[in-house]
């Protein structure tokens, strides 16, 4: 397997998520994070102090959080990678629960070619109007 970082798979989907919200919304609170994963807001809390002692968030308690540079870096390129498994999975008429089970489990142990190679693929089958649905 090829892990995308030395973080656990765990902490990359907080990450991505984070990545996402703050896009959307421009700021973050554990609620948001809490609701968007299906999880308790303790829960969230405590992963929110181990992301800050490793570094990759800004969190202080009852503010919005940040992701600190090395944490947005992370949360980019799992969404990256999010984001080229749906165009391809949408491309071959995967149904969007069964995409993202599958998406959940890939999208950690890409390799950097294996991900070049699906967005060429995926580019492709655009340009030939491939449509398996």
């Amino acid at each position: 397997m090829y892990p995308l970082f030395t973080h656990p798979m765990e902490q990359e989907d907080y990450l991505e998520t984070i990545y996402n919200l703050n896009k959307g919304k421009g700021y973050v609170r554990i609620s948001d994070i809490a609701k968007d994963l299906c999880l308790s807001k303790p829960s969230v809390t405590q992963m929110m102090q181990r992301l800050k002692k490793e570094g990759l968030v800004d969190y202080k308690p009852y503010q919005p959080l940040k992701l600190k540079p090395k944490g947005r870096a992370i949360g980019k390129k799992v969404a990256e990678r999010h984001r080229v498994l749906t165009g391809f999975f949408t491309l071959l008429g995967v149904p969007q629960k069964i995409q993202e089970q599958d998406i959940h489990g890939i999208e950690h142990h890409l390799s950097p070619a294996t991900l070049k190679q699906l967005k060429k693929a995926t580019e492709f089958l655009k340009r030939k109007n491939y449509d398996e649905r």
